[in-house]
């Protein structure tokens, strides 16, 4: 049996036309697979280097002014990455290539180029620093580094010749010890060190502009400088207010007389390097030649031993006179022990210090 087909006239392909039909199908199924393929590899581009979790962090720091090509570039250079182009497509595409925030941040080869991204955008991580009442300015760095805000060094040998004229109580300092209000801080994980000294510098301002005054200028005076050294004393010594203000007396009083203050704090920070953590003093250290010896030179050290809390620059801009010459701290109480002869001081030694 024979089957035909029947085909109205003018509906099968005619010759070029068919030919160019067929050649367009052709492109337009090419152009689609190309797509297709540049999709996919897009997407395998846009996957982390690892998948197997490697929490190993690698440090990038975004420096002010840096653009999406300088960071894709930086990006690819430490194998964060498989492409700076996809970086810099994907970022433009989701409206965010000039959006990175400046900082250091904490990156690893499981995170995604959208990961990133997104982490960039959002900004360097913020860390909480808490200043405790007598921490030194080497304490203060050794936290800062531990909490990466800053790096080993940069906070104690920072050079604030430039922050004098801004900050005039700076003029004759040589240290910012004493200077580094204790506080609560906000900082980004590796900060600058100018950001971070100039935060505190101006809380210091601001906070001990209420015992000082507003013109800070007057801590060019020497005798003002000293009220913050005698209460940088004062915080490693005593915790009581009242205490801390009989000490003060106490301490001017010695001095007026050409007497040694004697203070045990001066000697350890002279023997461990502005370190109180884990120093503790012999009979041959109250012997060191250093100037921060109160032991052996008359009147205060050169600078402040720690940089204390409002509490204790009030007690030493207000101190308490008195018939007392000495004084120990009762190791158990935490109180301190007043005396008005040296033979009733050296008993309370003999009664606190030597049972």
């Amino acid at each position: 049996m024979n089957f035909s087909i029947f085909v109205p006239k003018g509906h099968l392909p005619q010759g070029d036309n068919f030919q160019l039909n067929k050649k367009m199908l052709v492109i337009f199924g090419g152009v689609i697979l190309f797509f297709v393929i540049v999709n996919i590899v897009f997407i395998q581009l846009l996957k982390p280097i690892s998948i197997t979790g490697n929490a190993k962090h690698i440090d990038l720091k975004i420096e002010q002014g840096m653009g999406a090509e300088e960071i894709a570039g930086e990006l690819y250079s430490k194998n964060l990455i498989r492409s700076e182009w996809v970086f810099k497509f994907f970022s433009f595409l989701n409206g965010k290539s000039f959006r990175f925030k400046p900082g250091a941040y904490k990156l690893n080869f499981s995170q995604s180029i959208p990961e990133i991204v997104d982490i960039l955008t959002a900004g360097p991580k913020i860390v909480s620093v808490t200043v405790i009442p007598g921490m030194t300015l080497n304490e203060i760095d050794d936290k800062m580094a531990d909490l990466k805000i800053l790096k080993k060094g940069e906070l104690s040998h920072f050079d604030f010749k430039t922050l004098k004229e801004r900050y005039s109580f700076l003029a004759k300092v040589k240290s910012l010890e004493g200077f580094l209000f204790p506080d609560t801080y906000l900082f980004f994980v590796g900060s600058e060190p100018k950001d971070v000294v100039e935060k505190i510098l101006d809380n210091f301002s601001e906070k001990t502009a209420l015992v000082f005054g507003k013109d800070l200028r007057i801590l060019e005076n020497d005798d003002i400088f000293n009220k913050l050294i005698l209460a940088s004393l004062l915080e490693k010594e005593i915790p009581d207010y009242r205490e801390r203000q009989i000490a003060a007396g106490i301490l001017e009083k010695r001095i007026r007389n050409g007497m040694p203050i004697q203070i045990d704090a001066t000697v350890i920070y002279a023997k461990c390097g502005g370190r109180f953590s884990g120093c503790g003093l012999n009979q041959a250290d109250f012997k060191i030649n250093s100037t921060f010896n109160t032991y052996i030179y008359l009147g205060y050290p050169p600078m402040p031993i720690s940089n204390p809390a409002l509490e204790s620059i009030k007690a030493a801009i207000e101190p308490i006179k008195s018939e007392y010459w000495y004084y120990l701290s009762d190791p158990v109480t935490k109180k301190t022990i007043f005396s008005k002869t040296l033979d009733e001081h050296a008993k309370n030694r003999e009664k606190y210090l030597l049972d």
